[in-house]
């Protein structure tokens, strides 16, 4: 079993392609990169509201430095050919950041993938978010390399479970109270899409 599992590593890896984060366009939006010059969009559209962020892991910024330092940090890690992190935009005002969605987890022995996203409450309910998740699901096994793709959310947040769905992802799996921060518990729900899907 081991030396079954040794091959599959070694075949599973051979297909990935750490490329990082490159420019993805859909009928409405540019994926991109972070900049620096981002933070102030950034915090007004979602990293400063509480609303926004209910069912993210990290708390809204008090100020835009706080936001300026994030994306500092990220604007370094894009030296590492597998992060993936973009900067979602309306093509018609490409320097107004209105969203992000990241490859939060890679796991190479099953060139798997796990992505996460969040998106300004001023742009929900237009198909925004699902548009920049098919792009992102057609990088991940056109040019990256995965197999498989998941992503979870909280129960509470049916929103992100109708992104899921709409995007071609198929329920997985849920873990009863999964997830307990921010005063609130709730099941974490799992879906997936594999290369073949």
């Amino acid at each position: 079993m081991e030396v079954g599992q040794r091959i599959i590593y070694q075949k599973a890896s051979s297909v990935m392609k750490a490329i990082g984060t490159q420019i993805l366009q859909t009928e409405r939006l540019i994926l991109r990169r972070f900049v620096e010059g981002d933070a102030e969009a950034m915090f007004q559209n979602w990293a400063s509201s509480a609303e926004n962020l209910t069912y993210v892991t990290w708390d809204p910024h008090s100020n835009v430095e706080i936001t300026r330092n994030s994306i500092r940090n990220w604007v370094v890690s894009y030296t590492n050919p597998n992060y993936y992190k973009w900067a979602i935009c309306l093509k018609e005002n490409p320097e107004k950041v209105i969203g992000d969605i990241s490859i939060v987890a890679i796991d190479e022995n099953d060139s798997s993938c796990e992505i996460g996203y969040v998106l300004g409450k001023v742009y929900w309910g237009h198909g925004m978010m699902t548009e920049a998740l098919k792009a992102v699901l057609d990088f991940c096994f056109t040019q990256a390399g995965f197999q498989e793709v998941k992503a979870r959310y909280a129960s509470l947040n049916l929103a992100s479970g109708r992104v899921m769905e709409k995007a071609g992802m198929s329920y997985l799996k849920t873990i009863t109270n999964g997830v307990e921060r921010k005063g609130y518990l709730a099941d974490l729900i799992y879906y997936q899409i594999s290369r073949e899907d």
